[in-house]
């Protein structure tokens, strides 16, 4: 890729920011005594099918609600339609992963402007970021729960959208994403550098059919590191190749 400054750095919300897996369990755990009084097989039964489903398909799965249920020879097309509009007005507290402030921040101080791009509907995602304390972080976001189908993940056009928002260009960003389905065939598109975190359930699962980010780190603890180590800035190493 050579060598070249930053001016922008962007980045997926869901499992690279915090984990998502929260949000999930806690409506289940939320909503599993209603059910379980509602199918005649109590709390503890329902919970297991929750948290059971999520495990094997994860949150992105279009199905999960109707696989738990089929568990629990319960499945009914007006369960599954309640249990997604209930997910989607759920709004429990939030907590980032650990190193999350502490990168947005070193970031920021470096002098590189923040982005975000985010599937999802776009009140739910709103209120995560609230939840989360990210709502000042980010000098341009982009839900694309508001673009037409064709232009959400894994198109470029959310990225591009965010780069015409900071007035950058996108082979002057970089883009931190999760999910290689998603996260980063659209910004490798558009010239950016994509890293790859391993964080979320997408780190042990491949993708044969995805490409490659130009970097791959475990945590967010290696992002800065990534950034310092392939996109040179001048004030870069001092700034984030050095651990505070």
């Amino acid at each position: 890729m050579g060598e070249r400054g930053l001016d922008a750095v962007g980045f997926d919300l869901d499992y690279t920011l915090w984990d998502q897996d929260q949000f999930a369990r806690s409506f289940f755990d939320q909503v599993a005594g209603e059910f379980g009084r509602r199918l005649g097989l109590g709390r503890r039964r329902v919970a297991q099918a929750l948290h059971a489903s999520l495990d094997r398909l994860t949150l992105a799965h279009p199905a999960l609600f109707d696989f738990a249920l089929h568990r629990l020879g319960a499945w009914d097309p007006r369960l599954v339609a309640e249990l997604v509009d209930r997910y989607h007005r759920h709004r429990p507290p939030a907590r980032p992963y650990p190193a999350a402030a502490e990168l947005l921040g070193r970031l920021r101080r470096a002098g590189l402007r923040l982005f975000l791009v985010t599937d999802g509907p776009p009140e739910l995602q709103r209120h995560k970021v609230q939840a989360l304390g990210f709502q000042d972080e980010f000098a341009a976001a982009v839900y694309t729960g508001e673009l037409p189908e064709a232009q959400r993940k894994p198109s470029p056009a959310p990225f591009l959208l965010a780069c015409g928002r900071l007035g950058v260009a996108p082979a002057r960003c970089a883009y931190v994403g999760d999910n290689p389905e998603c996260d980063f065939a659209g910004p490798l598109g558009l010239g950016m550098l994509v890293i790859g975190v391993g964080t979320g359930p997408y780190a042990a699962r491949a993708s044969a059919s995805a490409p490659a980010p130009d970097r791959r780190v475990r945590s967010l603890e290696g992002v800065a590191e990534a950034l310092a180590a392939q996109a040179a800035l001048e004030r870069l190493p001092a700034c984030l190749g050095d651990r505070p």
